[in-house]
């Protein structure tokens, strides 16, 4: 995968993971939504600069969209779809939220062990 497909499906995940359309992110981006699209297509790769405003808007860090836990080409998926949207997304949340959700998972397992 090229850098522009790359870091475009790194937006689109991130943007997702906040509940914004493409056009709200346009807005909070002062861009249209023709760019924002082109972006998440690897059409057009953004500057460093605009990286940096999509990082602050999104609540992530910039190295964010360079690394994630997909699997390379070729690769088998370790994990699902879904739980590769909650570890993702979890970079987005609040601490409060974030222990709220290691309650959650605790409960989760602990049901799952007792009923082995």
């Amino acid at each position: 995968m090229d850098i522009g497909n790359y870091i475009g499906t790194r937006i689109k995940a991130f943007r997702e993971a906040r509940g914004l359309t493409q056009a709200q992110l346009a807005q909070l981006m002062y861009k249209n939504v023709e760019t924002i699209s082109n972006f998440e297509r690897g059409r057009v790769v953004t500057s460093v600069r605009t990286l940096e405003k999509l990082a602050h808007v999104l609540n992530v860090q910039i190295a964010d969209f360079f690394t994630d836990i997909e699997p390379g080409e070729g690769e088998t998926p370790a994990l699902s779809e879904s739980a590769i949207k909650v570890l993702n997304g979890v970079k987005l949340l609040p601490e409060e939220d974030v222990e709220l959700l290691a309650g959650i998972v605790g409960v989760l397992e602990r049901r799952r062990s007792s009923s082995v």
